[in-house]
């Protein structure tokens, strides 16, 4: 997570870090999880800004509604964005 938003310019350089920091938090989230659920190692607290990832992001995301979270996740630029286009089907025999 050493990526830092100042001196990034646009919003394609800030919804990529957006996206990397909470998939990184949602992902360490998740192993908490499993850990505590199971009995595995459980990591130590959060600290800095990771308290706002790991104590507020990660457990509004889970609550919020699958069609609200893909509508949000629409609106920001990304390569989930582009068009993508299908190769032309030959036509005619394969051999």
């Amino acid at each position: 997570m050493a990526d830092s938003v100042a001196g990034r310019a646009g919003g394609e350089g800030f919804a990529r870090w957006l996206r990397s920091t909470s998939e990184l938090h949602l992902k360490q989230a998740a192993q908490a999880e499993l850990a505590r659920r199971y009995g595995g190692r459980i990591p130590p607290p959060p600290r800095g800004a990771a308290v706002f990832w790991l104590k507020i992001f990660a457990p509004t995301y889970h609550r919020l509604p699958a069609v609200l979270r893909s509508a949000i996740i629409a609106r920001l630029p990304g390569s989930h964005r582009q068009a993508w286009t299908y190769p032309d089907r030959p036509s005619g025999p394969a051999v």
